[in-house]
């Protein structure tokens, strides 16, 4: 990787990051919410740092260019991330549901005491 590059990709990274944990200072994110994407960033810091490790990586795997890796990599990544928020957004789903429906029936509650009062 030419060494231009590899700055780039050292600023980007670095910018990543310090963004990621700017959202969670600011309360605009979760830790729990961002650790995935905390990790990335660590992950695209290491790989902008260390550019060879990526490829003896890439042709341990198979994999021609450090590119490729990197594309299949990311696309495997944001799949997963994916199916997580999917799965979390399911959930919450069905809690938002049970609530509403004990809500309803405590209501109901209050009305019929309310009228037995009466």
């Amino acid at each position: 990787m030419p060494v231009q590059l590899q700055i780039i990709a050292i600023f980007l990274a670095l910018g990543f990051f310090v963004l990621t944990v700017y959202l969670i200072r600011k309360d605009h994110a979760e830790v729990r919410q961002m650790n995935k994407w905390l990790l990335l960033g660590i992950i695209m810091l290491i790989g902008a740092l260390f550019p060879k490790v990526g490829t003896t990586i890439a042709h341990f795997l198979g994999i021609s260019t450090l590119t490729s890796l990197a594309l299949y990599s990311l696309t495997a990544f944001l799949l997963f991330i994916t199916l997580t928020t999917s799965i979390a957004l399911i959930n919450t789903q069905r809690q938002v549901k049970t609530l509403t429906q004990e809500l309803s029936f405590l209501e109901k509650e209050i009305r019929e005491m309310k009228e037995g009062e009466k």
